[in-house]
């Protein structure tokens, strides 16, 4: 299946984590373990996800290199069986369980990362379209910084980062 995602993604960072997690739909957490597959490139783009019982390998691309708001993305559905086979021997990966919130009329994914990630914390919007992004951008007043454009912050990088980089890389983000 293939789909166009329009998405803002914002650093959650202090207080206003528990403020968020207080927003959370009850029993709406899934456990996720994204294995990022080697391309020769600095950014992974082919991901193998296990979602709760559910696997899926995932390309997603961004529609302009200098815009990551809005990304082509492709996924097929895998086996335990096939999710296996492929992962096997690749060791670049996220942990994380995400959640989801309501903030105001807007419908969230928070992610709160594990293993080597643990501390991150990441909400995620997704739009049907333009309009609906620029109500958001018009209206959501969420005081959060900001990190959709923030290439490390993604997937495909952060499986390459360890804990000590995460620490420097967030100190810099939040120092903005």
């Amino acid at each position: 299946m293939q789909e166009l995602e329009i998405e803002k993604r914002f650093l959650v960072t202090g207080d206003k984590i528990e403020e968020l997690k207080a927003l959370i739909i009850p029993n709406s957490g899934v456990k996720m373990n994204d294995i990022y597959v080697p391309n020769g490139d600095a950014h992974k783009d082919l991901r193998l996800r296990q979602k709760g019982d559910k696997y899926m390998a995932t390309r997603k691309r961004p529609v302009d290199p200098n815009d990551l708001t809005t990304m082509l993305e492709t996924t097929i559905e895998l086996s335990s069986y096939e999710f296996n086979a492929l992962a096997n021997g690749i060791s670049s990966n996220v942990e994380k369980e995400r959640f989801l919130i309501d903030v105001s009329e807007w419908r969230g994914e928070l992610d709160v990362f594990s293993g080597r990630h643990e501390g991150l914390v990441v909400v995620e919007f997704e739009f049907q379209n333009q309009a609906d992004l620029e109500d958001f951008e018009n209206n959501a007043k969420l005081d959060l910084i900001d990190v959709t454009n923030v290439e490390w912050i993604a997937g495909g990088r952060l499986a390459e980062i360890d804990a000590d980089a995460l620490k420097a890389k967030l100190k810099e983000v939040t120092a903005v």
